[in-house]
């Protein structure tokens, strides 16, 4: 029986690269069993180069608009809750699948019902000619992060402690993976987060069951200049990332951390504000004067509390020509 996949493309001002996403989903080997695109009130024209894709290629797609810009995570929430495949993937509408992506996916999800959640690799591309480099297996040890446990596919691999391997870095490409949409649902599907939502909601998913992994790559990543990351939005970044460290620690999100990884927590906060003060610094006196204000430096030691633990930022501040 052919496995019901939704395939989710939430989009943002992408009319002019979208095609290739949605050419890249009709070109899988394992068809998906339907395509939801959701459009974060980019006010362009992409409803119609949607519609046009549909038609040119005789395939349905369901097309969400939605009223007003709220994030990634409130896209993929808004199509979650039409979706009625038993697996969900996720790709933005300026990324790519690989032709066999969806079928190396779901291999071990049919297989084994213990999985929520079935990951590889993507490959990342820049528009400036950098080198592409792979997201996942800079991150994952296969040897000591992984183990076998189907002699018939040594290619799938467990993740031994998948809340220890995800708690500080978000290493699972979010285009590269499929998950059960029943285990989406029981965590109150995606935070409606705008800074690492994918990460968190892997991370949710943790409680749910076990995860696998291939060490292979399924699609490919494009960093266009307007990408959310890079030097221009280092600060930023800094800021939501400590915030979302703030919520594992205290709850926010549901997860409850081990002892152990509590404890990992607290260094990875610290270190999170180091980034932050570090990057805000390069903004400025006032602007890093506002940032020692914010919610997330109240909460790791107050304006003064960072001024003293870091006098060097103070001092980039004032001479700062940015």
């Amino acid at each position: 029986m052919q496995p019901a996949i939704s395939i989710i493309i939430a989009t943002y001002k992408r009319p002019h690269l979208i095609g290739r996403a949605l050419d890249s989903v009709a070109a899988q080997s394992l068809k998906p069993h339907e395509i939801i695109v959701v459009d974060d009130a980019s006010g362009d024209n992409t409803a119609q180069v949607v519609a046009a894709w549909s038609a040119k290629y005789n395939l349905p797609v369901d097309f969400i608009q939605q009223p007003e810009n709220r994030g990634v995570g409130a896209a993929r929430n808004a199509a979650m809750k039409i979706a009625t495949g038993e697996y969900v993937g996720f790709l933005d509408s300026d990324d790519a699948y690989l032709p066999r992506a969806l079928e190396i996916l779901c291999g071990p999800l049919i297989a084994h019902q213990q999985f929520v959640l079935s990951f590889a690799d993507a490959m990342q591309y820049w528009d400036d000619g950098r080198p592409s480099i792979p997201m996942m297996r800079r991150c994952l040890d296969a040897t000591t992060d992984t183990s076998a446990f189907d002699s018939g596919y040594p290619e799938w691999r467990r993740l031994n402690d998948p809340q220890s391997v995800l708690l500080t870095t978000s290493m699972i490409p979010t285009c590269a993976a499929l998950f059960r949409r029943t285990a989406a649902e029981a965590v109150g599907l995606m935070p409606e987060y705008r800074h690492g939502e994918d990460w968190i909601f892997w991370l949710k998913l943790t409680g749910q069951g076990q995860f696998v992994g291939q060490f292979t790559d399924v699609a490919k990543v494009y960093r266009q200049g307007d990408n959310q990351t890079g030097p221009a939005h280092n600060a930023r970044n800094a800021q939501l990332g400590l915030n979302a460290l703030l919520g594992l620690s205290d709850g926010r999100f549901g997860i409850v951390p081990t002892d152990a990884n509590r404890r990992r927590l607290e260094i990875a906060i610290a270190e999170k504000a180091g980034h932050m003060r570090y990057h805000g610094s390069r903004a400025g006196l006032a602007a890093y004067w506002d940032l020692l204000g914010s919610t997330e430096a109240a909460a790791t030691g107050g304006r003064f509390g960072h001024l003293l633990a870091d006098p060097k930022s103070l001092l980039r501040a004032a001479f700062s020509k940015l």
